[in-house]
């Protein structure tokens, strides 16, 4: 693996930068383990900070003493290393460190090819690019790597000699992270897959149809009083909060946080894509008399195009939403054209939904796919050149009085249906669960109140 680079492209250190909470090079050793390899070479630049950063399993590391020679250098300090093990390999896989992205199906792919030592180089050809990584050569191959030169390794022997490789035709792309946009695509990319994974498996666990809105039966849990004290979210969010303010509130759900925010401002623009949502929003509008709530039925960023010029709040805000957005980019990107003057998320450590996990795992024998929550939003904000503000929040465990609804929250989240096979185990689940009152009490997490300043309010400023 070949990770000693400097990243000058991308502005240095760029297999620190973080996706999901790991490092770029954390995901490629990852991808090489859930292949079957644990043991790489990594080739790494003299004080790399990654030495003492990462899980490396087994692998053995090799310092290049001069990285400024190029990706050959380090391909030549690599091959000696894998060759000096015993017993001797027959052919050595050649991994890019800035590849986050490998496919470990591809991985296997390029080790079980047979060995061909007249042509003794074995690569993958991605349909979306032509990419070519990872590269497997056999020890017939050694001339080329003794010749290679500069960053380009022995890509310009195998232009001149073509015969000498075998192309695995395969679906996708490995792109690399040279680049900040890279990191920002490779982040969505990521988010966009676990987003489909969670789906996926909905998909397939679920008994029944899915509801054409599938919040109608717990609209209900999203209300709340909106002069209520000591919630230090809200409390936070108030402090934030000008008079003269108008206020976007993405995901509104039943108002928890419209409300009380339309008390301090002069308007709260309130959007969500659930008809039951938006109803409880017009009951909540006639039942508090709070009538500076604009409420908009629709799914965000394309409600976008109605409030038409952009910018046309001071502020944008989520708060607990985005966790299932699979397009984050085009989200983000409306959020922050929408925003004069500031950005707030309200995100949790750990997906909303997750309070449920253990339910869900009673009910259907598996994990929970995990959602993307609060460090990935993070990471996404940084790679996009923002430098967010984060505030935690202790968010105190909350307490189920009722078990009937508590009973219905589980239903929609371990996606069963009343009298069916997977609610009686549900409903076992639930009932060892509950405490001796009857109760039944969330584990305590943290809450994090996310700032950024939009692109506009950015370019505005003088420098």
């Amino acid at each position: 693996m070949l990770a000693a680079g400097a990243g000058d492209r991308f502005g240095g250190h760029k297999l620190e930068a973080r996706i999901a909470g790991r490092s770029v090079l954390q995901h490629v050793l990852d991808r090489l383990a859930d292949a079957g390899i644990e043991d790489p070479v990594v080739v790494l630049a003299p004080d790399s900070p990654l030495a003492t950063m990462l899980d490396w399993r087994r692998a053995e590391r090799v310092v290049n003493p001069e990285p400024a020679r190029g990706l050959a250098s380090s391909l030549q300090l690599g091959w000696a290393a894998a060759l000096a093990m015993e017993p001797r390999p027959d052919a050595v896989l050649v991994v890019l460190g800035d590849q986050p992205r490998l496919a470990p199906d591809v991985v296997r792919a390029v080790v079980a090819a047979p060995l061909d030592p007249a042509r003794p180089v074995v690569a993958p050809h991605y349909a979306e690019s032509g990419a070519r990584n990872p590269m497997r050569l056999e020890l017939a191959a050694a001339r080329l790597v003794d010749a290679a030169a500069g960053d380009r390794g022995i890509g310009p022997q195998l232009e001149a000699e073509p015969l000498l490789v075998r192309w695995l035709a395969v679906e996708g792309d490995n792109p690399d992270v040279d680049r900040p946009p890279d990191l920002v695509a490779a982040i969505e990319a990521d988010w966009a897959a676990r987003v489909r994974r969670n789906r996926e498996q909905v998909d397939r666990v679920r008994e029944g149809h899915e509801d054409a809105d599938h919040y109608a039966p717990v609209a209900g849990l999203f209300r709340d009083d909106p002069r209520r004290r000591g919630d230090d979210v809200l409390e936070r969010l108030l402090a934030i909060a000008r008079p003269t303010d108008t206020w976007l509130d993405v995901g509104a759900g039943a108002g928890r946080y419209a409300f009380p925010l339309a008390l301090a401002v002069r308007e709260v623009i309130a959007v969500d894509p659930s008809a039951a949502m938006a109803a409880a929003l017009r009951d909540g509008v006639r039942e508090h008399g709070i009538e500076n709530v604009r409420v908009v039925q629709g799914r965000w960023p394309a409600t976008a195009a109605v409030f038409m010029p952009l910018p046309f709040a001071d502020a944008s805000f989520i708060a607990n939403v985005g966790h299932d957005t699979e397009e984050i980019g085009p989200f983000v990107d409306a959020l922050d054209a929408a925003a004069r003057r500031e950005c707030i998320a309200v995100m949790q450590e750990h997906p909303p939904a997750s309070a449920a996990a253990p339910f869900f795992l009673a009910v259907h024998g598996e994990a929970r796919e995990p959602l993307p929550a609060l460090n990935d939003f993070v990471d996404l904000l940084v790679a996009r050149g923002t430098a967010p503000d984060v505030e935690l929040l202790d968010r105190p465990a909350r307490v189920w009085r009722d078990r009937d609804e508590l009973l219905t929250f589980l239903r929609r989240q371990t996606w069963v249906v009343p009298g069916g096979a997977g609610d009686a185990r549900l409903q076992a689940a639930l009932d060892a669960a509950l405490g001796p009152d009857g109760t039944f009490t969330s584990a305590p997490s943290r809450v994090g109140v996310v700032r950024w300043i939009p692109s506009a309010a950015s370019s505005s400023r003088p420098t």
